[in-house]
């Protein structure tokens, strides 16, 4: 996985953090487990880096901001029905209001961001490597003005 050593020097920030109140760190191994909610056709797909980030890092809530799931989930199957334009939309985390990230199944595994407000989705990053070392550095920001308050 790309910036492992950065991601995990992030990680251990965070979780080792005064204030820091998450569930973090449960590591899947499973693939089949991972892959649950992964139709059968995509499932040869889902992204290596994201397999080995759940293998490497673990699962669970990082921050009231961020949390990561234990596998990706059909945004059809959170819903309870089909939404029109959301058929390869795979659900890896969220945070505490309304905001989902998801992979595209449909458009090479791209990172996304589903939310209530959008209408539709909105494109965050080309791979999850690059999303989640992102996303990292901005919890780990957060992190840091809370303790200086």
């Amino acid at each position: 996985m790309m910036n492992s050593v950065e991601i995990r020097r992030l990680i251990e920030e965070i979780t080792s953090a005064e204030l820091f109140e998450g569930d973090y760190g449960d590591c899947v191994f499973n693939v089949d487990a991972i892959l649950s909610g992964v139709e059968e056709t995509d499932r040869k797909s889902v992204p290596a880096d994201y397999l080995e980030f759940l293998a490497d890092f673990g699962f669970g809530e990082l921050d009231a901001a961020f949390y990561v799931d234990e596998g990706p989930e059909k945004y059809s199957t959170i819903c309870g029905r089909e939404v029109e334009g959301y058929e390869g939309i795979y659900i890896i985390g969220g945070n505490s209001s309304d905001v989902l990230y998801a992979f595209d199944a449909k458009n090479n595994w791209q990172v996304v961001e589903v939310s209530s407000e959008l209408d539709g989705f909105e494109v965050l990053a080309s791979n999850f490597s690059d999303f989640i070392l992102e996303k990292l550095k901005c919890i780990k920001s957060m992190v840091e003005r809370r303790a200086a308050r």
